[in-house]
């Protein structure tokens, strides 16, 4: 008998462990944090600036196209990813700006 309960309560426990990582997936509030952080990045970078917004846009495409999200991304991954490349962009464009 006590086998039994010793074999349940270690699966018990390694279903435990295993549940913040299941926590730490995208959920759908997490999902719409990352937009608007998304949505502030863009701000940030290009405020009133359309043709660095434009800039912006057609690199992402073409990111897209050479790397692009695959369904095993969650939407979070995909924004941090977005988030990260607009980031990325904001520096290339401000050495460029100090550079001229």
């Amino acid at each position: 008998m006590k086998r039994p309960l010793l074999a349940t309560l270690l699966c018990s426990s390694l279903l435990a462990a295993a549940m913040p990582a299941v926590a730490d997936e995208c959920t759908p509030e997490a999902a719409m944090e990352k937009g608007a952080e998304l949505a502030a990045t863009l701000e940030r970078v290009a405020y009133g600036d359309a043709d660095k917004l434009q800039r912006i846009n057609q690199k992402l495409i073409e990111l897209q196209v050479e790397d692009p999200t695959r369904s095993d991304h969650t939407a979070c991954e995909a924004y941090d990813r977005i988030i990260a490349e607009v980031e990325e962009l904001e520096k290339e464009t401000d050495s460029d700006s100090d550079t001229q």
